[in-house]
């Protein structure tokens, strides 16, 4: 398993395009989804849904673009009980892991997105405070875009 993960890890690109499709979020009380689009500028747009009977209810629209030569990640954020709209530069500490952190938001402080294999990711959110709730769970592939 331990080769497999790490050939798998060396074949990563520069930019997330892997995210592209939509992905499905299974928990206790049904399944909400997260949607990947590439766009013609080259970024991914993103949003977080739940349907409910013929509706739909976005929960967030995000974006994934070069900023100057770096990658960013683009959601709403809260900055001392304000929401904005905030960047998030991306860290790799690990060839798997796609962090994309703000030191200045509050919540999220980070978006973690942890490619587990083609059709799974593992996400997790911090906060800046460390007794505020945060966010994981597994997103598996439900379709390509």
């Amino acid at each position: 398993m331990a080769l497999a993960f790490g050939a798998f890890s060396q074949t990563q690109s520069d930019f997330p395009d892997w995210l592209k499709g939509v992905w499905e979020i299974r928990s206790e009380t049904g399944s909400s989804y997260e949607e990947w689009r590439g766009a013609t500028d080259g970024s991914l747009t993103g949003k977080t849904y739940r349907m409910f009977n013929q509706d739909t209810i976005v929960f967030d629209t995000m974006r994934i673009r070069y900023f100057n030569s770096d990658i960013v990640y683009q959601m709403s954020a809260n900055v001392k009980n304000t929401r904005t709209y905030a960047r998030f530069n991306l860290q790799r500490p690990d060839p798997v892991l796609w962090k994309f952190e703000n030191s200045l938001t509050d919540y999220p402080r980070n978006i973690n997105y942890m490619r587990m294999g083609n059709d799974s990711v593992y996400v997790w959110t911090e906060a800046s405070n460390a007794n505020n709730a945060c966010m994981d769970y597994i997103m598996i592939r439900f379709k390509d875009e």
